[in-house]
Order: structure tokens, then sequence, then C-alpha cells
């Protein structure tokens, strides 16, 4: 087992100090050695193989840290990815895991709640799929139903499946924050 030695002392902030490039490096070999057996194997479970994600990023982050310039972006990719298929597999567990009543709620709930609390919701987005071929489809999504029901141009709807939905859900909160700033500035001008 690995131990780390600290000079934080509890309940004290202190300065940010620079990342120790060998101490990064055995917290991502530790993470290694803990987190990835459980996602080697055929009879690995989505939690397994989120944590074999965790470990691996880990690892890009390392190589991050001490990666020149000309190769800073492949590597904090590297670490963006780990971290993306972390979180798929995540979602996974708790679309396997969770009563589809609860996600339902839950969903619904933070659409609510951050219109109360004053945060920005995005409430439809229509998006145009390109497709090969040169063709295209669109497709919408609307608050009402917490963007779970997809809306498609010739007249269909679907229901997305739950670990689908949480991915969308996840990234509509994120765009919705991210974009809330430039719309006050426009109406500011």
């Amino acid at each position: 087992m690995t131990t780390y030695e600290t000079t934080a002392v509890p309940g004290q902030l202190t300065p940010p100090a620079p990342l120790d490039l060998q101490a990064v490096h055995q917290l991502a070999q530790h993470a290694l050695d803990v987190l990835v057996p459980a996602a080697v194997g055929p009879g690995a479970e989505t939690l397994g193989e989120a944590a074999g994600q965790l470990a691996i990023a880990l690892s890009a982050f390392a190589r991050l840290v001490e990666a020149d310039a000309d190769n800073q972006l492949a590597e904090g990719e590297d670490v963006v990815e780990r971290l993306r298929r972390a979180s798929l597999h995540i979602h996974e567990h708790l679309a396997a895991k969770v009563p589809a009543a609860e996600l339902e709620a839950r969903s619904t709930g933070l659409v609510d709640s951050n219109l109360e609390e004053g945060l920005p919701v995005a409430g439809s987005l229509s998006v145009e799929l390109l497709l090969a071929g040169g063709r295209s489809v669109t497709v919408r999504l609307t608050h009402e139903d917490a963007h779970r029901k997809v809306e498609v141009g010739d007249g269909r709807t679907a229901r997305l499946p739950a670990a689908d939905h949480l991915i969308v859900r996840d990234g509509l909160h994120e765009l919705a924050r991210l974009l809330a700033p430039l719309t006050r500035s426009n109406v500011a001008s």
C-alpha cells in the first residue's frame, strides 16, 4: 500500500502549491494497481469499467503535467476522453441500478430547481444531424419532459434510453450554463 505525506492542516486553507510530478505519478500508479483489476475480464461491471477509465485518466493526467508545449493538446484530450468514458460507464450503471421513476423525477426536478434558482435551462433544442450520402434529419428535444422524448423531423417520436438520457441531460445543462452569459452580454449591448 502506498502512503502519502502532506503538510495540509485539517480545516485550514493553504495556498496552492505546484503539482509534484513524482507524487502525481505515484498516485496514478496506485490508481492503476487498485482500480484496473475491476475493469479486466469478461465479468467486469460498469462501475469497474468506470474505475479502470479513471485510473487511466490519472495516468494520462501525469503525462499532461510533464508534457512539453507540443504535446499539451494531445495529452489533455486523452485525459478528457478517459473521463468521458468513465462518465459513460457511470451513466450506464445508474440507468441499470436506479429505478426509472426515480431517474425521471430527478431529471424533471433538475429542470424545475434550476429555473427556481434562476439558473438557465435549455428550453428546447433542434439539431440537424448530417448523415452519410448528403442526407440530414432534424431532431428536437424540449424541457417539458426534461429532454427525454425526441421528436424526429418526419413526425415520429422516440424516448431516449435511460443512460443516453442522462448523458443528454448533463450535456444540455452544461450547454445552458455556457451559453447563458453570452445572452446576457448581448442583451446589455
